[in-house]
């Protein structure tokens, strides 16, 4: 075969699978709340503030504004997607949230 010929070949290219999505929802919360159960499959969580108030995240229960590991910034209006988000891999046990009013998106990925 020449150079710029072509034998119309076609290549069965595959790749790495995507994660199955499994959670995904919008919760809007008045206390602390569970953000995820625990989930031995999990391989990560993302969490996102649809608030216009700053949401307080835990790895574990009970999520306060003085007992959190992650704090998420508030949106500038309510939903438009400007909201803190926290991304937490390899931790397969409960996730609470707690804030004024909190409101946020949750992707569960195993």
């Amino acid at each position: 075969m020449a150079y710029g010929e072509s034998d119309n070949y076609n290549a069965n290219i595959t790749g790495p699978q995507p994660s199955n999505l499994i959670t995904v929802g919008t919760a809007v919360l008045n206390t602390s709340t569970t953000a995820s159960a625990v989930n031995a499959a999990r391989k990560s969580i993302t969490i996102q503030n649809q608030s216009t108030n700053v949401l307080y995240i835990a790895l574990g229960s009970a999520a306060s504004t003085t007992a959190f590991h992650f704090s998420l910034k508030a949106c500038t209006a309510a939903k438009d997607g400007t909201g803190g988000t926290v991304k937490v891999e390899d931790f397969t046990g409960l996730v609470s949230a707690a804030g004024t009013s909190p409101s946020y998106t949750v992707a569960e990925f195993v």
